[in-house]
């Protein structure tokens, strides 16, 4: 980058002005001085990649040569300079000039060669070059290339075998850690050439579509887990940072939307291999998901022939919305109300979408399974009649559930739940038997915050509900917490399994 900037004056005609070699020599100055601004600020210095052979350092390949060849290529030097260099370059290492072991440094160096000498025949005072030949050299020095006015191609690590010798200088078989003798291009400094760019409305649409793919991957990974689904939220989040940042040119895109096809087809098989461990269709029974397998094969498709058109870029994006739309339908529970919640007979899946808001499961105390009372601390205070029984009731849309039911006369029954988070709302749903209804739970938390769990009517044809109560962020202050469910005197309680979720 230039430290201070010149003033450019570019030359103005009028009639009658003496042009002398000086007065046309300034202004082909102005524009080399206007053109190498450019670089430095556009560009930087280093390799030029793209051009010719990109200036790569190889060694002769036949043993016991200390020979190396520069292929021809382009770079701009710290000033702004083009360095060319046209044809190879052979170079001899000659080791002897130097006292072992030291460090060796390929070097390219800005040159300028008189060319195409003129002399007026008639007047041969009259006579000079006609032009300058822009090119490069090629050095090798043991002093760091900026210090002799070049940049770095190459360096080599020259070392004495134990007979005193150097046989050979060879290429790195490790980029990463070349040995001694061979060619280390580490901290070789590459240019950037000019891209296309992006509009700032491509860019939104694009943001905008990335940050869709995270949340939808976010709230589907809670849902089911996969690890793919893990990765997709990665994918999403690096990829809308990339864009985020500018750095990012419009042949570039397709680059970092590659991953998100690879990442779906991995989605599909762990689908599949999903529903082989649970034994159950969950997934490839819906039409969403044949849907879902046709657009991530049409994404990869379109992703393989893509032709850098913006036309094409759309159908890409497009078809990328439709992708994560299916995988909501597929995998995300639709949104419900609290009215819906009571009345839904199939199993509460790890999310729920209430209305605008998002809940994610925190713990379930399952009473089919035997150790749950040990898991969660559950005892009883004062409770009688306290029992259990394997109970298979319908909801009121007419489906079976099986759950074990507990059931208690009076007192209260108290459990501890953990992995809160603090300040998060918390939502408990309990499936309850409203055989005999028309009475109230006093549901507390932490013996301080209590709310009624009001069974109203009862129901001796469909006796399956879900009731609720929710408890605000403000009392949620500890990852652990005491849950009582405390009756009146004489009072029935029958109750089965306990979701408990809290807010995202």
């Amino acid at each position: 980058m230039a430290s201070e900037l010149k003033k450019f004056k570019r030359s103005y005609f009028f009639t009658g002005l003496m042009a002398t070699p000086q007065f046309w020599n300034e202004i082909q100055d102005y524009h080399l001085d206007k053109e190498r601004l450019y670089n430095q600020v556009f560009h930087g210095h280093g390799v030029v990649p793209g051009v010719m052979e990109e200036l790569r350092v190889s060694s002769v390949k036949k043993g016991g040569n200390l020979t190396i060849i520069v292929s021809p290529g382009f770079a701009i030097d710290r000033q702004g300079r083009g360095l060319f260099l046209h044809e190879p370059c052979a170079k001899v290492v000659d080791y002897r000039k130097y006292k072992l072991p030291c460090d060796i440094y390929v070097a390219i160096k800005y040159s300028e060669v008189q060319d195409e000498f003129f002399q007026n025949k008639e007047n041969p005072e009259y006579q000079g070059y006609k032009k300058r030949l822009e090119t490069a050299v090629v050095e090798i020095t043991d002093k760091q290339p900026e210090d002799v006015g070049g940049d770095e191609l190459a360096r080599i690590h020259l070392e004495e075998d134990k007979s005193g010798d150097i046989k050979e200088i060879s290429e790195a078989e490790d980029f990463a850690n070349p040995k001694a003798n061979e060619i280390d291009t580490r901290f070789v400094v590459w240019t950037t050439a000019v891209k296309r760019g992006i509009s700032p409305y491509l860019r939104k649409y694009l943001t905008d579509i990335l940050d869709d793919a995270r949340n939808t991957a976010t709230i589907a990974n809670e849902s089911v887990g996969l690890p793919g689904l893990r990765e997709l939220q990665t994918v999403a989040l690096t990829a809308k940072m990339l864009v985020q940042v500018g750095n990012v040119a419009y042949d570039e895109i397709i680059n970092i939307l590659y991953p998100f096809y690879d990442t779906n087809e991995h989605i599909i098989q762990e689908m599949y291999d999903y529903e082989r461990e649970k034994e159950t269709r969950t997934f490839s029974e819906k039409q969403s998901f044949s849907d879902y397998r046709s657009q991530v094969y049409e994404l990869g498709e379109l992703i393989k022939y893509y032709d850098f058109r913006l036309e094409t870029m759309d159908k890409v994006l497009k078809l990328l919305a439709r992708i994560l739309d299916s995988i909501r339908k597929i995998v995300i529970a639709r949104r419900i109300s609290l009215e819906d919640l009571t009345y839904i007979s199939y199993g509460l899946p790890r999310v729920l979408v209430i209305g605008e808001d998002r809940y994610t499961q925190v713990a379930v105390l399952d009473f089919n399974n035997f150790d749950t009372e040990k898991a969660f601390n559950l005892n009883t205070e004062g409770a009688q009649d306290y029992s259990s029984s394997k109970q298979v009731f319908t909801y009121p849309d007419g489906v079976e559930v099986s759950d074990t039911v507990r059931r208690y006369v009076g007192g209260s029954i108290c459990f501890d739940i953990r992995n809160l988070i603090r300040k998060r709302e918390l939502l408990m749903i309990r499936r309850t038997d409203i055989f005999h209804g028309d009475y109230q739970v006093a549901v507390s938390l932490n013996d301080a915050e209590t709310k009624n769990m009001a069974i109203d009517g009862h129901d001796t044809a469909n006796r399956w509900r879900n009731l609720h109560i929710r408890f605000g962020e403000e009392h949620i202050q500890s990852s652990e917490a005491k849950i009582r469910m405390k009756m009146e005197e004489n009072g029935r309680d029958n109750f089965g399994t306990i979701w408990f979720y809290q807010k995202v």
